[in-house]
This record gives structure tokens, sequence and C-alpha cells, in this order.
């Protein structure tokens, strides 16, 4: 389920970069498709392989969670089905603060099984009853997964051109926003 989740993913990133290649193809006219017999090809930001880091952030780490339930629809246990509400304190094995929704202010609504939280929250929050408090350390596989070169794509720079319109550069180190959230350049091939 997991694997099915991040292919779905990279293909909704894979998809979304493509069509904004698309929208911005009109900004480079010299294309193989574009360029009349004989004509040199000139150097340009459009040819190339880019490789794109897609693992999530947190892929790969151990993560602790400190999970209180507020509310609860129905009932006084949350089960699964059950929509709650929760405030937590994400923090990394070194005591690292990696998000939390006390600093927001505002408590976390989801529907308690239904796949809308990472596997190890959704399956720690059963059982729990309204105020209850728990503390949780999910290993990578019951978290973001672990970090995997597999979730490497290769892009050209065409199909990631409307970052270069935003002024974003493709080498190595930088990040881009998606909607996935941030994907780190790995690999620039010329």
């Amino acid at each position: 389920m997991k694997k099915s989740i991040q292919i779905l993913l990279a293909l909704a990133l894979i998809s979304t970069l493509w069509a904004c290649s698309m929208k911005n193809n009109n900004l480079d006219t010299n294309t193989p498709s574009t360029m009349k017999k004989g004509q040199k090809q000139q150097k340009s930001q459009s040819w190339g392989m880019i490789t794109l880091d897609t693992n999530h952030p947190l892929a790969g780490k151990t993560l602790t969670f400190d999970i209180e339930i507020m509310k609860i629809a129905s009932g006084s246990v949350v089960a699964s089905g059950s929509k709650i509400e929760v405030n937590y304190l994400g923090t990394l094995e070194d005591g690292t603060k990696f998000d939390s929704s006390y600093d927001r202010e505002e408590t976390l609504p989801f529907t308690a099984g239904a796949w809308q939280m990472i596997k190890g929250f959704d399956k720690a929050v059963i059982g729990m009853k309204l105020g209850e408090k728990k503390k949780i350390i999910l290993p990578p596989e019951e978290a973001y997964g672990e970090y995997s070169k597999d979730n490497y794509q290769k892009f050209t720079r065409e199909q990631l051109q409307w970052f270069t319109n935003a002024w974003y550069k493709l080498e190595v180190g930088e990040e881009l926003p998606t909607q996935m959230g941030m994907v780190k350049v790995v690999a620039v091939e010329e």
C-alpha cells in the first residue's frame, strides 16, 4: 500500500511537471522539432537530464510523536472510522522538533484508520480515549518509509522549465517546491 501511494505521488509530480513544461514550451524555439534541417542547436537551459530526489524529507528516519486526543466525534474511545482531532509534537531521534500542532495552535482533524496519516500514527490512536496522551516511536517503515534511490526521478530540462521560469536553478543541491513538498536536485547531465 505504501509503495503504491509513493508511485501515485511520483506520477502526480511527473504529470504536474509535464503539464507545466507543455504550458511553457513556446519559450524555447530551439528544439529539434522546430529547427530547420542543418541548423545547429544552440546550448540552452532546455537540454540535459535532471535527477530529482522525490523521497519524503523524513524518509529513513525514526520519528517520535507525543499525541493527545482532543476530540472524538462519537463515542469515548477511538475506533477505525472515528472522526477525531489530536494535538501532537513530532521529533527526530536527537530531539529536534520537525512538526507540532501546538505551534499552529490548532488541532489536527482526521478519520482514524482511513490512511489519512502515516501508518504508525494511524494505528497508535486506535483504542485511545478522549484526553489520553501517548508517546510513540515509529521506525521508518511505520512513518515515511526507508530512504531509497528508487525514488529518484529523471526529467529533461524542458519538463522542469517552469522552475527556471520562476528563477530556480537546476543545479545539484537546489530544492524545488512541488505539490508533494520540496524535492532536491541530485544530479545534472548536460
